[in-house]
């Protein structure tokens, strides 16, 4: 997932509106809808626009400015035809990435058909989880230890791949300590390998990093 500077978000509820929230103090616009005026009021002062309408309208969403989004929330897990609908007219709007919250295992197959790229149950994930990882160019998924560290997921940077561990000096310039390495997402964790590993595009690593300077430093595109 690319930087994000525009959002659309359907559905504010307490998962749609807390990622609105986190997504907006961190300089992301959003753009955003629901069919309670109350919903769409609290979140005044954090949306670019706001707007009370029903989404499964694609002439309405057209209007509103959902196509020029980098990305889209669905977050009315409870009503699978509203999903359904949202995922379509988000995908004839052209927009690049669907986020589709999802209540139960019948809802996840049928989102997943259609070709939805990330699915979220809110039980696993919070909102703020996922709009931090909407925010940040290369993490995958962060894990707060304590209120300074945590265990971090990231894909390697284009800029890191071709060298090896032990020139990138990750821990002194970044403050990260390098604990196992996934060729792919989903596949086996491994622990060992050599300080010389040559880092391969598709990586994914896993490290305990100081929480505030590894994320400034993705945020900023600095990780190179």
């Amino acid at each position: 997932m690319g930087k994000m500077n525009l959002v659309g978000i359907l559905g504010l509820g307490i998962f749609g509106s807390t990622i609105a929230k986190e997504l907006s103090e961190n300089g992301v616009e959003i753009i955003a809808c629901d069919l309670d005026e109350k919903n769409v009021d609290r979140l005044d002062g954090y949306l670019t626009v706001g707007s009370v309408g029903d989404f499964t309208d694609i002439e309405y969403m057209r209007n509103l400015g959902f196509g020029q989004c980098d990305a889209i929330v669905i977050s009315t897990g409870t009503n699978l035809e509203a999903s359904v609908l949202g995922v379509i007219n988000a995908k004839e709007l052209g927009i690049n990435h669907i986020i589709c919250k999802v209540k139960n295992k019948t809802n996840r197959k049928v989102l997943e058909a259609l070709g939805v790229d990330t699915l979220v149950q809110p039980e696993k994930e919070s909102g703020v989880q996922i709009a931090r990882r909407m925010i940040h160019n290369t993490i995958e998924e962060v894990i707060n230890l304590d209120d300074e560290t945590s265990l971090v997921e990231f894909r390697a940077p284009e800029e890191w791949v071709g060298k090896s561990l032990t020139s990138l000096n990750a821990r002194q310039r970044y403050d990260i300590n390098i604990i196992g390495i996934r060729k792919r997402r989903r596949e086996a964790l491994t622990t060992t390998f050599p300080a010389d590993y040559i880092i391969q595009a598709d990586d994914i690593y896993v490290a305990i990093a100081n929480t505030n300077k590894f994320e400034k430093a993705d945020y900023l595109h600095e990780i190179r």
